[in-house]
């Protein structure tokens, strides 16, 4: 009897290494009082010395994961963005503060503080600073989604990295199968999406859409469940103290920047996702459309929670961005 191999999803690490490696742009706090330093790999043509358009890329990992180094990733999408740099495209990978080391928003304000230091620093790194694109899978979509649709709320901005007098604002943004309600994941039978996850990028997120919605939110006192808070949620009780948890999951919810002066903005999901819901990037999409905002909205029925969206699929992503920026 031949033994069948468990299938494996290669690794996709970048072709290429990057022109700026581990650059410093922010230097911040954990939640445990420990300073951090944020870094980002910048990956451009060594000859590039005019300005040009670049592409953000946040990784995926349940906010608790992943790397910018791009060493240990599933997703193709960083390694593909990194073959754009012949085009006189400058792809970024930042990292920013996972849940394990600081709870939201913490992860929000890296992410914008990025941009910031882009712009700052948009000469010394051959950048346009008009010209910036975000792209996400997963956690790192919800990211994307939340750097572009909340760049006018000061209240979501942060300090991260200073450079205030640059504003976080992107041109065009790319989200893979992201998050867009957290408020409305509390009603969905999360354990029930968080199955089945061998062979994506969220491998390590564990076994429980509780343990990851009560991390980022920072709800994690003993004998605290997302059961209680969903019972919380139902029953809208705005005078509860834990209410303010219910505030922070609507206030780091996408979906609630949504208007008709969010930059172009382009979902793809797929209809065999076990973990996110393809309702979170359908109610996204149909709200942003209802705003008259820029969208585009594309399902593959048989895409999973990654790697991939399908070639076809992940191409037309990528143009997507191309044509916008």
């Amino acid at each position: 009897m031949v033994q069948q191999l468990p299938k494996v999803k290669p690794l996709c690490p970048p072709g290429r290494p990057p022109r700026y490696e581990d650059v410093p742009f922010a230097e911040v706090t954990l939640d445990n009082g420990e300073p951090y330093t944020l870094k980002m790999d910048i990956y451009q043509d060594l000859n590039q010395k005019a300005p040009g358009p670049c592409i953000i890329y946040y990784f995926g990992g349940g906010w608790m994961y992943g790397e910018y180094k791009q060493v240990t990733q599933k997703a193709v999408y960083c390694r593909e963005l990194i073959r754009l740099v012949e085009q006189g495209y400058t792809v970024v990978s930042p990292s920013y503060r996972l849940a394990t080391q600081s709870v939201f928003p913490a992860c929000i304000h890296d992410c914008k503080g990025v941009v910031r230091f882009l712009k700052a620093n948009s000469e010394k790194y051959h950048i346009d600073p008009e010209r910036i694109g975000v792209l996400g899978n997963s956690a790192g979509g919800h990211l994307a989604a939340m750097v572009a649709m909340s760049a006018n709320c000061s209240e979501m901005e942060g300090d991260s990295g200073g450079n205030l007098e640059y504003t976080s604002a992107v041109k065009a943004a790319t989200i893979f199968y992201a998050p867009s309600d957290l408020a409305a994941l509390l009603r969905n039978d999360a354990k029930e999406a968080i199955k089945n996850l061998s062979g994506t990028e969220v491998d390590n997120t564990g076994k429980s859409m509780d343990h990851v919605i009560t991390q980022i939110l920072g709800y994690t006192e003993p004998g605290k469940s997302l059961v209680d808070l969903n019972q919380l949620l139902e029953s809208g009780n705005t005078s509860d103290p834990d209410w303010k948890y219910i505030e922070l999951a609507k206030k780091c919810s996408p979906i609630t920047y949504v208007n008709a002066d969010c930059p172009p903005i382009m979902i793809l999901h797929g209809g065999q996702d076990p973990l996110v819901p393809i309702d979170q990037s359908e109610s996204l999409y149909k709200a942003l459309v209802s705003s008259n905002a820029d969208a585009m909205y594309l399902s593959s029925s048989q895409a999973n929670h990654g790697p991939t969206m399908g070639n076809e699929a992940d191409q037309m992503a990528y143009q997507f961005l191309i044509n916008r920026l």
